[in-house]
Order: structure tokens, then sequence, then C-alpha cells
């Protein structure tokens, strides 16, 4: 028991490297926090969770053996989830700008598609699953109890939820917000170029 304790614990900060790791799923929730309200922050922290913990569960379910019998499948997520980032990079790019700076303090997203623009951009990138597969199959025994298949994705979702929560915070205060709107227009396209590199390189590998 007290073996398996420190494994969940290995896995808990591995995952918590990872959520802290720069990439797309931290663009998104840098960029909201900075554009919108807390609350709109607050459902894409609960999207990129729900993202891990889905990823979560489908490591524990077998994904390498899934993907042993079926090795067109990962080719069809990684298009899948390079072409929704090129997308998202799109639309970041073609958006008309607002007239005026205090229309910043406006969402641009309703909670329920920050909820889904977070959980979309979780699930673009397949190679998370199978980085979580890697790892659990290193640390976690093959005859997996009950515990372990619910506190796994569990806890994979709240070490996502709380730190993208902790990045809307931290984010969400005056002084960042201004250095957003001075250059918004830069750094959005800076963004979009990241998130379109992001995209070419998962359709690529």
């Amino acid at each position: 028991m007290e073996s398996e304790f420190f494994k969940l614990c290995a896995i808990g900060l591995a995952i918590l490297v990872g959520a802290m790791s720069p990439g797309a799923s931290f663009l998104l929730a840098t960029r909201v926090a900075l554009s919108s309200s807390f609350s709109t922050s607050l459902g894409v922290a609960i999207g990129l969770g729900g993202g891990a913990m889905i990823f979560a569960l489908i490591a524990l379910s077998g994904l390498h053996a899934l993907l042993s019998v079926i090795p067109a499948l990962h080719t069809v997520l990684k298009v899948l989830g390079g072409g929704y980032l090129l997308w998202s990079a799109a639309k970041i790019l073609l958006q008309k700008p607002r007239a005026r700076a205090n229309d910043s303090a406006i969402p641009t997203l309703t909670f329920t598609q920050a909820l889904f623009s977070g959980l979309f951009t979780q699930l673009s990138n397949p190679n998370t699953a199978i980085v979580f597969a890697s790892l659990f199959t290193t640390l976690l025994d093959h005859h997996l109890s009950i515990t372990v298949y619910i506190t796994v994705p569990v806890m994979t979702f709240f070490i996502d939820f709380v730190w993208f929560t902790l990045v809307a915070l931290i984010l969400s205060h005056s002084l960042p917000r201004c250095f957003y709107l001075r250059g918004k227009v830069t750094i959005d396209r800076i963004t979009a170029g990241i998130l379109g590199l992001l995209g070419l390189k998962l359709l690529l590998k």
C-alpha cells in the first residue's frame, strides 16, 4: 500500500511538470486569462483538466495494446489534433481587433465555449495519452486495483485544474492585463504562430 502511494506521488509529480510545460494548453490558458473574465478562465481550466482525465482513462485502458492492433489510429488522432491547433491559430489571426481597450473586459468566450475550447485543446495532442501510457506502464503494476483506476484520473484532473486556475488567478490582475492590452496584436500573432508550429509538428512527426 505504501509502495502504491509513492508510485501515485511520482505519477502526480510527472503530470504536474507536464501541465507546467509550455504548450498549446498553457498558451490557451494564458491568453484567456489575460483577455477574459476569471469565470471564463475557470471554464478553460475545467476543460483542460477534463481532457487530461480522459487521456489518463484511455492510457489506463491499454492504449499501447490498441495502437499495436490499429497503428493507423495514431495517425488519425495526430491529423485531427494538428488540424485543430492550426484552426485555432487561424482563428486568432483572423479575429477582428476590438475598437476600444475597455472592451477587453468583456469575455470573448462564454463559460461553456471556454470549457470545450480547453477540452479540445487538451485532446488535440494524442501524444499526451501515449506519454501517460508509458508512465503508467513503468510505475504501476499490470493488475490495477479499482482504487488506482479511480485515483489516477481524478488526480490528473485535479492537478491540471488547480495549475491552470492558479495561472488564471495570477494573470487576471491589472498589471499583466495592461501589458497584454498594449501589445495585444503582437502577442496574439506570436501565440497563433506557436500554435501553428505545434500543429504542424504534430502533423509531420
